[in-house]
C-alpha cells in the first residue's frame, strides 16, 4: 500500500547525473504541435537547460548535457529507433559476424566534417583510437568500446571494428553521442583542447558550435552543407534553424519565468510544481518520457563497514519511504524506481514491482542485531561507543530534479531509525578526490543507455571510474559479473533477456543499492514552435525543429 504523501521543504544535498535515453510522448491542449503544418526556414531558437557542463568534449565527459548538446555537432555511425533497433546514419549498412566479434560498416561516401575533411574509414580508426588513448582520459566513451580490439580500413568507405570477445550491445553504443566523430585533423593538433567546445568541435553535424561560455552557454549556427541526417529524421538537408542558442538557467523559477516571459522558445527540466499549469496552457506544449537505463539510486559502498555487512544495507533500504519521498516531491511527474534497470530500459524485469519496501520494523530489528542497540544524546544508534553514521558527498554545482529534497528526505527518514547522514557538499573536482580515497559510505546518481548493458557500468567488478565505469559500490561479485558477461555476449534477445532478469534480481537480493525515482525528461515549448521532440537518448533534437515568423 502506498503511503500518504508528506510536505518537505529546505535545500540540502544533490548529486550527480550522466547520460539519459527515453522514449518521446507529448501532451498539451491546444498548444500541441501540428504536424501538418508545413515546415520553413530561418529564425534562432532559444533553449534553456537546467546544467552546465565543464567540459564539452564527448570522447572526455559523462555529462549527459554533453551527449545532448554535442548531438547537434557530433553523428553516427547508426541511429537508434524508438522501439530499440537501429537505422542507417553515416553507416548505410552493416554486418555482424557470427560469433559477434567482428561489425563490419559501409559509410557513406557523401560526409565532410565542417573542415572539408572527408569522413571515411580513417575517420572511425582516427576517432576510435583517440577515445581509447590513456592520454585523452575518457570517463566513459572508452568503456562503451566495451572488449575492443582494433579497427581495420578495408577501403575508404568500408570499416571493420573487432572485439576480443562477442559484444552485442555495440550497435547501441555506436548511436550515442559519445562515440561520435570529430575530423581527425582537430584530434592531431588539437588534442588538449577539446573539452573547451567552440571552434574545436570539428564534426559533421547539423550545427557548427560558434561559441561556448561555461556556466553561461552556447551558441551554435546552421550547417548549410548537412546533407546526410539519421533515417530517423523527419526530413534531409540543412536544419530549419538559422541559429540556435542555448542558455544555462539552474534555477527552476528563473527557467520557467524565462518561458512565459518569452525570453526562451523551450526550457529542459520543467518543475513539477509548474507542470499542470504549462500542460494545461495553449501557449505550450509539453514533450516528455521516462528514461531508460538506471534510475536515481543510492549506491552502498560495500569496501568497508558498515556496508560490507548485508544486513546495514538492508536496514537502511528498509528504513527510507520511497513511495513518500517520491510522491511529495515530484507530483506525480516521476515514477518511482523499482529495480535497478527503469521500466523503459529493454531488458527491465517487472517483477521487481513486487518486492517488499518500506519497513521501519526490519529496519530497527537489523540494527540491532548488528549490535547498534544504545542511543546516544541526539539518539543516535551507538555500538561499542560508535555512532551508525554515514557520510555522503555531493558536488553542489551538480544539483538538479530537486535531489536536495530526496536527500533531506532520506537524511530524516534514517535520523528516525538512529542513522546518521551526514550531508559533505564540495565542488566536482573534490567530489571526484573523494570518490577516488574510497572516503564515502554511498553516493547517488543515475545513469542513463537505451540499453541493460548499463548494469555492467554500474556493477561488474572491474569497472571503477578509472577504468570509465561507475561502479562507486565497490561491488565485486563473481556471479553477477559472469550474469552481465553472459548478456553482452549473446546476440539472442531472450538469453540476454533471462542473464539480465537474473541480474536485477540478484543486486536487490544483496542489497548492492537503492533505486529512488526513474528521471523523466520533460521539456516545454512554445506554442510557435514545431517539430521539436526527443531523440532515442531522451534528449532535445533540433534538428527537425522550426519556428513560425512573425
Amino acid at each position: 500500500m502506498r503511503k500518504k504523501s508528506r510536505s518537505i521543504s529546505g535545500s540540502i544535498a544533490g548529486v550527480m547525473v550522466v547520460v539519459a535515453l527515453v522514449t518521446a510522448c507529448s501532451s498539451g491542449g491546444s498548444g500541441a504541435d501540428d504536424e501538418s503544418a508545413t515546415p520553413v526556414s530561418g529564425g534562432t531558437l532559444t533553449y534553456a537547460s537546467y546544467r552546465d557542463a565543464t567540459c564539452m568534449d564527448p570522447h572526455v565527459s559523462p555529462g549527459d548535457i554533453v551527449g545532448e548538446l554535442q548531438r547537434n555537432v557530433f553523428d553516427s555511425l547508426v541511429a537508434q529507433k524508438s522501439d530499440g533497433t537501429f537505422a542507417p546514419w553515416l553507416a548505410s549498412a552493416w554486418k555482424i559476424s557470427a560469433d559477434g566479434k567482428e561489425y563490419v560498416f559501409t559509410l557513406r561516401p557523401d560526409v565532410k566534417f565542417f573542415d572539408g575533411a572527408p569522413f571515411d574509414a580513417a575517420a572511425v580508426k582516427a576517432n576510435f583510437e583517440h577515445i581509447l588513448a590513456p592520454a585523452t582520459k575518457s570517463q566513459y566513451a572508452a568503456s562503451l568500446l566495451g572488449p575492443y580490439a582494433g579497427t581495420d580500413i578495408v577501403d575508404d568507405h568500408t570499416v571493420r571494428v573487432r572485439f576480443t570477445q562477442p559484444y552485442s550491445p555495440f550497435l547501441q553504443a555506436a548511436s550515442t553521442a559519445y562515440l561520435g566523430f570529430y575530423s581527425p585533423k582537430v584530434l592531431a593538433e588539437h588534442p588538449d583542447e577539446l573539452c573547451g567546445g567552440g571552434r574545436y568541435a570539428v564534426g559533421s553535424g547539423p550545427f557548427r558550435e560558434v561559441s561556448v561560455t561555461h556556466g553561461q552557454g552556447i551558441e551554435f549556427e546552421r550547417n548549410p552543407d548537412y546533407a546526410w541526417p539519421p533515417a530517423t529524421a523527419r526530413h534531409t538537408g540543412p536544419a530549419y534553424l538559422d541559429k540556435l542558442s542555448v542558455r544555462y538557467l539552474t534555477e527552476d523559477a528563473v527557467r520557467t519565468g524565462a518561458l512565459r516571459g518569452g525570453q526562451v522558445d523551450v526550457i529542459a527540466g520543467t518543475p513539477p510544481a509548474d507542470y499542470q499549469a504549462l500542460q494545461q496552457d495553449p501557449a505550450y506544449r509539453i514533450v516528455r518520457g521516462d528514461a531508460p537505463g538506471a534510475p536515481y539510486t543510492f549506491f552502498f559502498n560495500q569496501s568497508k563497514e558498515p556496508f560490507s555487512d548485508i544486513r546495514a544495507r538492508q536496514a537502511v533500504s528498509a528504513a527510507i519511504d520511497i513511495d513518500g519521498i517520491v510522491d511529495s516531491i515530484y507530483l506525480g511527474v516521476y515514477p518511482r524506481a523499482y529495480g535497478p534497470l527503469s521500466a523503459s530500459t529493454p531488458g527491465y524485469d517487472a517483477s521487481v514491482e513486487k518486492r517488499p519496501g518500506y519497513d521501519v520494523a526490519k529496519a530497527n530489528r537489523l540494527l540491532d542485531e548488528l549490535g547498534y542497540t544504545g542511543r546516544d544524546a541526539q539518539g543516535y544508534r551507538i555500538k561499542d561507543g560508535h555512532r551508525f553514521g554515514l557520510v555522503l558527498p555531493y558536488a553542489s554545482n551538480l544539483v538538479r530534479e530537486s535531489r536536495d529534497l530526496v536527500t533531506q528526505a532520506v537524511q530524516q527518514d534514517l535520523k528516525k531509525v538512529g542513522i546518521e547522514l551526514r550531508l559533505t557538499p564540495v565542488d566536482y573536482g573534490t567530489y571526484t578526490t573523494i570518490i577516488a580515497a574510497n572516503g564515502y559510505d554511498l553516493v547517488g546518481a543515475s545513469w542513463g543507455r537505451s540499453d541493460a548493458d548499463v548494469l555492467a557500468t554500474l556493477y561488474q567488478s572491474d569497472r571503477s571510474v578509472a577504468k570509465g565505469g561507475a561502479n562507486n559500490g565497490k561491488v565485486a561479485d563473481p556471479q553477477l559479473d559472469a550474469l552481465l558477461q553472459q548478456g553482452r555476449a549473446t546476440a539472442d534477445p531472450a538469453q540476454r533477456a533471462a542473464a539480465y532478469k537474473q541480474a536485477q534480481q540478484l543486486i536487490l537480493d544483496k542489497a548492492y543499492a537503492l533505486p529512488i525515482y526513474v528521471f523523466t525528461g520533460v521539456y516545454t515549448a512554445a506554442a510557435h514552435v514545431h517539430g521539436f521532440g526527443l531523440d532515442a537518448n531522451g534528449w532535445s533534437n533540433f534538428y527537425d525543429t522550426w519556428v513560425e515568423h512573425s
